[in-house]
């Protein structure tokens, strides 16, 4: 998407202004709009269509829609990618929105809608986590089911973070819509989601899959952004080793140097697991990562990659348990020179004929096996983690962490 930006306002002018083949006033909606890079001034709106027209994003503060701003068209095979980016928003504001075609209105209502970032630092916010989503629902996947409890949270979560596997069975976009979009569509709308890439994303180049279906940060393979007082890193461990590893590694590393002291809260996520209790490997590469988790004090490490959820006492450097954190299973205050490794990755698949028993190293707090996603609230130095049940919407598993 992001060469499309290469055309111009006089591009648009001329198409615009050669009139509207009658055929056109039938165009479609393949995809509902979507959001990506929401920050506090700032905003891209994305949405298909079956046929080349125009992109006109309508938006204000209030209903009546009282801004309008023409966006880009991409044509990709049999269907045309829409992208309008928005600036100069203001923060912590609520803005509804449509999109339209030709001055057809594709999609618009209560739940089109999104937010800014806030201005204050320490604003309250949260985020869903989740990894291991886009399983088709004949295969026994559940995003659906999953979607619907996050898009009716009482409490709703300012955007989202996923944790790699985002496309089954590979990472193909001709796949994209059915078993991720349009299971999704009722938190996309209006809740920006960041996803990073997993294996079966792999199974394909994600150069001509992934990066042009969403618009992140970077070169979309590893990416970090801010939110509040909280720095967040995507990383992106490809089969289980890293890609661009050198360059990767490099870039990771002077990433968590910059923002050091500027953040309260750090957390980092990916696909691959380091150690753990869990039917998968320990990957070397995720652990050869640890000593810079404990350097450079992030929090949480996120991950998918094992369809179930576990939580492992807080780790050192070297990987193993901090021992005078192992009882604080439901309260932690900030934890020195060491992390918490989480895997939740049953966001719409659960790995079958398996449960999680006792780990022989001992390294694990909780662990559930069912479809969950978590749910990360911050409170200026205060952090709660809920795991949230798929089907039923019970908690799982919860702790606190205050500094």
């Amino acid at each position: 998407m992001k060469s499309i930006y290469l055309l111009t306002a006089l591009f648009f002018g001329l198409i615009l202004g050669c009139g509207t083949p009658k055929n056109l006033a039938e165009v479609q909606l393949k995809r509902e709009p979507y959001l990506q890079m929401a920050f506090k001034d700032r905003i891209s709106v994305l949405w298909q269509t079956d046929m080349g027209t125009d992109s006109e994003l309508r938006y204000g503060t209030t209903k009546g829609l009282e801004n309008r701003r023409m966006g880009v068209v991409e044509k990709d095979g049999n269907i045309h990618r829409h992208e309008v980016r928005l600036l100069g928003l203001q923060p912590g504001t609520k803005y509804y929105y449509a999109i339209y075609s030709n001055g057809k209105r594709l999609a618009g209502g209560d739940a089109y809608f999104f937010k800014t970032e806030p201005a204050d630092a320490y604003a309250p916010f949260s985020f869903f986590a989740m990894g291991d989503i886009g399983e088709p629902v004949a295969d026994g996947g559940f995003p659906e089911v999953t979607s619907y409890q996050i898009a009716n949270r009482e409490e709703k979560v300012d955007f989202g973070i996923g944790l790699g596997d985002i496309i089954y069975p590979d990472g193909e976009s001709k796949f994209a819509d059915e078993y991720l979009f349009k299971p999704m569509q009722v938190v996309l709308k209006n809740t920006p989601f960041y996803p990073a890439l997993g294996n079966h994303d792999w199974h394909v180049n994600p150069d001509k899959n992934f990066v042009k279906e969403w618009q992140l940060p970077n070169n979309e393979h590893y990416y970090s952004f801010d939110y509040a007082n909280a720095h967040f890193i995507a990383l992106d461990t490809r089969e289980g080793d890293l890609y661009d590893a050198e360059a990767q590694i490099a870039w990771f590393e002077a990433d968590l140097k910059a923002v050091q002291g500027k953040y309260d809260w750090i957390f980092v996520y990916f696909h691959h697991n380091g150690r753990t209790c869990t039917y998968k490997e320990d990957y070397k590469a995720v652990m050869d990562l640890y000593p810079l988790f404990a350097k450079y004090q992030v929090d949480l490490v996120l991950n998918g990659h094992a369809h179930t959820y576990e939580r492992l006492h807080p780790f050192d450097a070297q990987g193993e348990v901090l021992e005078k954190y192992r009882g604080n299973t439901d309260t932690y205050p900030a934890i020195g020179n060491g992390f918490i490794q989480i895997t939740t990755g049953a966001g719409g698949k659960l790995k079958s004929g398996w449960a999680p028993g006792k780990c022989d190293e001992n390294i694990q707090a909780k662990a559930a096996h069912t479809g969950h996603f978590s749910v990360i609230k911050i409170e200026g130095k205060k952090l709660e983690f809920q795991v949230i049940a798929s089907m039923g919407g019970a908690v799982l598993d919860r702790f606190v962490m205050e500094k």
